[in-house]
């Protein structure tokens, strides 16, 4: 019921005017390379994410994907990767097309008083000009690089005009995203995706991180991470807090070459772990709770209807059916949240010359199992007294009360049509 009533307040107090909306999305940065959430002993600075997650809500308990196309489908559909197509890495070599379909609803075609502007990278188009498809998708602009940059030469892309162009792309991107934002009319929706802290690993230019000078991924992957906290605090100078909300979040856990103990390095990106799918989750905005944590559960699929609810729009008559809003989170962090599990499904694109292996892997708060089809095998955690997962109970502790469950847990996976 206090769920219930803090979101009508909520929508019954509507702001002045609409408010805006900018969604950052992290690539490889982890909870492990985040200083708010004190995970990690070892994790680079970042004080602007710490300043951040100081003005909003920091979740600890957000799922993604294990890698970033199905969670850049899933965030901008509130959709599931078994609805969209979308479930593991869109690639050009793969021997099929699988681009984002138009069919899809994505959020900027739900927001039309929204001026609406992506920058950076898609990956949600693997043939083609992938500049053109966001805006044949629903956005009204769009800009970033053609191919895979460099980070130190790149090809710009901006409408469908091309550059080449050379310096340090992360920062370009973030020079092309305040001056957005200075000239954007309100209201508006930016999609900002740098491609920090994705390797190639370097290190930036000096003035961007505090690292010394090395070749070693792991120090060169806290210096990018440094980088991307630097353009993002360059980035949030332009924004108004009052007026705007800002998302940050990761697409899917640290790379396992970056990753160090405690954490398990085995247990990153590509993952079906919570070091690969548990991200960095930060929300600051008008009337959003100030320095506040939240261990309810979310997904990245509920940005959708979440973003529905802060800007007073009704949800849209098709789509969206695996988002859930959060937005009474953001008011009150310790009321109870909406979900009682997460789930993800990853699997290869059906004749794909490059195969991935098949996942499904759905939590409580307490309880995890993840599921092989492919092997098959199963796996069940006590994330409560098994943070990192290293003792699967179907091993450790085999009987009736694991076999129970695992089966309640089986239970919960959605089925799809």
């Amino acid at each position: 019921m206090l769920a219930l009533s803090v979101l009508a307040a909520l929508l019954q107090a509507p702001l002045s005017a609409p408010p805006n909306v900018v969604i950052v999305l992290m690539d490889d940065i982890g909870r492990d390379k985040v200083g708010a959430y004190g995970d990690h002993a070892d994790a680079p600075p970042t004080p602007h994410l710490d300043a951040l997650a100081a003005r909003g809500v920091l979740f600890r308990n957000a799922w993604a994907y294990p890698v970033c196309s199905p969670t850049r489908a899933a965030l901008l559909t509130g959709r599931h990767s078994d609805r969209t197509g979308i479930g593991t890495i869109i690639g050009i070599a793969d021997g099929v097309l699988t681009p984002l379909p138009f069919s899809e609803t994505i959020l900027p075609e739900a927001l039309p008083d929204h001026t609406s502007v992506t920058l950076g990278k898609w990956h949600l188009r693997d043939v083609g000009d992938s500049l053109t498809h966001p805006i044949q998708s629903g956005f009204d602009a769009a800009a970033g690089y053609v191919g895979s940059p460099t980070y130190f030469h790149w090809t710009t892309h901006v409408n469908g005009v091309r550059r080449n162009e050379s310096g340090y792309f992360p920062s370009a991107l973030a020079r092309r995203g305040t001056e957005v934002l200075e000239r954007l009319d309100e209201p508006f929706f930016l999609y900002h995706c740098p491609i920090l802290a994705h390797s190639p690993w370097h290190l930036p230019p000096s003035y961007l991180h505090t690292q010394e000078p090395s070749t070693f991924p792991p120090i060169l992957h806290k210096a990018m991470v440094e980088a991307f906290d630097h353009h993002l605090g360059l980035l949030l100078a332009s924004i108004d807090l009052e007026t705007t909300y800002v998302f940050v979040v990761g697409d899917n856990g640290s790379p396992n070459v970056t990753v160090s103990p405690p954490w398990p390095p085995s247990h990153g990106k590509r993952t079906p772990y919570e070091g690969g799918v548990r991200v960095p989750f930060i929300v600051a905005g008008p009337r959003v709770a100030r320095g506040a944590e939240c261990d309810e559960l979310i997904h990245v699929t509920d940005v959708f209807a979440t973003v529905m609810d802060l800007v007073g729009r009704p949800a849209p008559p098709t789509g969206a059916e695996d988002s859930t809003s959060f937005a009474p989170l953001l008011i009150d962090p310790a009321a109870d949240g909406a979900r009682d599990h997460l789930y993800f499904h990853q699997f290869p694109f059906p004749g794909a010359t490059s195969q991935v292996p098949e996942l499904r892997a759905v939590r409580t708060k307490r309880w995890k199992l993840i599921e092989r089809p492919d092997v098959p095998a199963e796996e069940l955690y006590d994330l409560q007294a098994d943070p990192h997962e290293l003792d699967n109970l179907l091993l450790s502790n085999p009987g009736p009360t694991t076999d129970a469950l695992r089966d309640r847990l089986l239970a919960l996976m959605p089925q799809f049509p």
